[in-house]
């Protein structure tokens, strides 16, 4: 291995949660009761950008960490060789191993890449209102019994466990998830504690791999009760944001509800 191969094996202690540019279609407005924004619609939807630019040699960091997505849920974590991945990528494994030394490497930047995904997608359905505060609830266990996201995260706890690099790495990235999901609700007009926000972080990443360990239907629906139960109490601790912050469709929403208010207290 080469010394700038070498380099790039080092973990950095910050994980690079960056909103990257939106999907083709991300943000589309759908119609009014439904909530399209799912981690398998996501990657449904960047599978279709990949085939549509499989053949792009600039594009063989992404054709790989879908690959490696698409391997991850197809076949679980023991699966996730370099060997497979180059296979299922259709590139040569001299070229995975240049963007991705190491396994866990590969695995850091998939959860990364998965992860990136689904905020992404998120943030931009509540900018084009298509995502709102009354129908978020029902966002976070839409197509739940898909499981991937869970089997990314259960994922990431075994390397760990083999590999003592990946904790402090996990670390910080869990606490960039906690922000970036904390930024999405202050465009919906409300805020929350760090201490409510990460105790349902919490909960619904233990309540999504506990499902996952018994993959049962009693499971999911147990698994779909507890993460909006743990919403409806975070909710319920809910503080106002200045209203610059919340998105136009949101605040309008706001304000509604503020009038609505104030007319039955005149009645």
């Amino acid at each position: 291995m080469t010394n700038s191969s070498q380099s790039k094996s080092k973990f950095s202690s910050k994980p690079e949660l960056k909103q990257s540019t939106p999907l083709a279609g991300a943000v589309s407005k759908p119609k009014a009761a439904a909530v399209p924004y799912s981690l398998p619609k996501i990657m449904a939807a960047r599978a279709n950008a990949h085939r549509a630019h499989v053949d792009d040699p600039t594009n063989t960091r992404e054709r790989i960490l879908f690959a490696a997505v698409e391997i991850l849920n197809t076949k679980g974590f023991g699966a996730l060789t370099q060997t497979c991945v180059a296979e299922r990528a259709g590139v040569r494994q001299s070229h995975l191993t240049y963007y991705f030394p190491m396994r866990n490497d590969l695995l850091r930047e998939t959860a990364v890449y998965g992860c990136n995904a689904m905020l992404d997608a998120m943030s931009g359905g509540i900018d084009s209102g298509a995502i709102t505060l009354a129908n978020f609830r029902e966002f976070l266990t839409a197509d739940i019994h898909d499981r991937r996201f869970a089997r990314l995260m259960s994922a990431l706890i075994v390397a760990s466990d083999e590999d003592d690099r990946i904790k402090p790495w996990l670390a910080s990235f869990e606490e960039a998830n906690r922000q970036r999901l904390q930024d999405s609700f202050h465009k919906l007009g409300i805020d929350f504690s760090h201490a409510a926000l990460e105790l349902f972080h919490a909960t619904m990443v233990g309540a999504l791999i506990l499902d996952l360990g018994e993959s049962t239907t009693q499971s999911l629906i147990r698994t779909q009760r507890i993460i909006q139960q743990a919403f409806d109490l975070m909710l319920a601790s809910a503080q106002p944001v200045p209203i610059k912050s919340a998105s136009a469709k949101n605040i309008r929403n706001i304000e509604n509800n503020a009038n609505g208010k104030t007319r039955k207290k005149s009645t």
